[in-house]
């Protein structure tokens, strides 16, 4: 997440952020109960560049959670710079609470931080902080977490992906792991009842929204939310997402991110009409 025009890519560091979206969170009546959050923030990376934002994305984004989708509290598990370890364990914890509640929940799965694209096979993983993506085997394969999202048997599953799996940093430049070129990551297929939301297409990198102190894909998320106390549809978020994250990637960074919005076959007829809140 960065510019494309070399002179503007560094942000004014006496630059005010606008915090507007962060301060003015809609609070809403929903007891949103039978809804859980899985909320991962990496940013501080120990082998390769920062993700910036990353932390007050997940931060400001379990906030929106709670007070305009209605999740209670403890329904919010967050996890801010996340190890393989960690993400093990925030998996095994989702899983305990669907089987508790014997699949009668709804999941929401947030995402800001690296991904990283296998040289080889070109599939995609998420990067823990302790890892650099030379070795995809301690790395979290999208796939495994499509598998084990569907494998909740939830009612309906929600993923954000504030990431990019080219290789390419939040910004210009490549990972340190990385080959010097983009490359095109597999998309793997949804599974369940479940929709995918991704911040950037291909080879494209996700890039940052400097001034408003988040991802841009990330930002859009939250201000539609914002607009709409929560009270919107998958269908509606999604166009909304899309376009505008489009013309402001051209506009400011000239380069284009193109988020995607993908469901699962099981529910490719009806995912539209989805909202978040009951």
């Amino acid at each position: 997440m960065g510019n494309g025009n070399t002179e503007h890519t560094k942000p004014d560091v006496a630059q005010a952020i606008d915090r507007s979206i962060d301060q003015n969170i809609p609070v809403v009546t929903n007891n949103n109960d039978r809804t859980f959050a899985v909320i991962i923030g990496n940013e501080n990376y120990k082998e390769v560049a920062k993700v910036p934002h990353a932390l007050n994305d997940a931060k400001v984004f379990a906030a929106y959670c709670e007070k305009t989708l209605g999740l209670p509290r403890k329904n919010i598990k967050q996890y801010a710079d996340a190890t393989f370890g960690t993400l093990l364990s925030a998996m095994e914890n989702i899983q305990s609470i669907a089987k508790a509640y014997n699949g009668d929940i709804n999941v929401i799965f947030y995402y800001a931080g690296h991904g990283i694209p296998n040289e080889g096979s070109n599939e995609a993983y998420l990067l823990p902080v302790d890892a650099n993506g030379r070795n995809t085997a301690a790395c979290y394969p999208i796939d495994k977490l499509y598998g084990e999202l569907k494998a909740l048997g939830a009612n309906q599953v929600t993923v954000f992906l504030d990431a990019c799996f080219s290789g390419a940093q939040r910004g210009n430049g490549m990972l340190a792991s990385a080959r010097g070129v983009a490359i095109k990551a597999k998309q793997a297929a949804p599974q369940g009842n479940m929709v995918v939301f991704s911040a950037a297409s291909a080879d494209e990198t996700a890039y940052p929204y400097n001034e408003k102190g988040h991802g841009l894909f990330t930002y859009y998320l939250l201000k539609k939310l914002n607009e709409t106390k929560g009270d919107v549809t998958l269908g509606e978020l999604g166009s909304y997402i899309c376009e505008k994250v489009a013309q402001e990637s051209v506009v400011s960074n000239g380069k284009s991110q193109t988020p995607t919005v993908v469901p699962s076959v099981s529910i490719v007829d009806n995912w539209k009409n989805l909202k978040l809140t009951k």
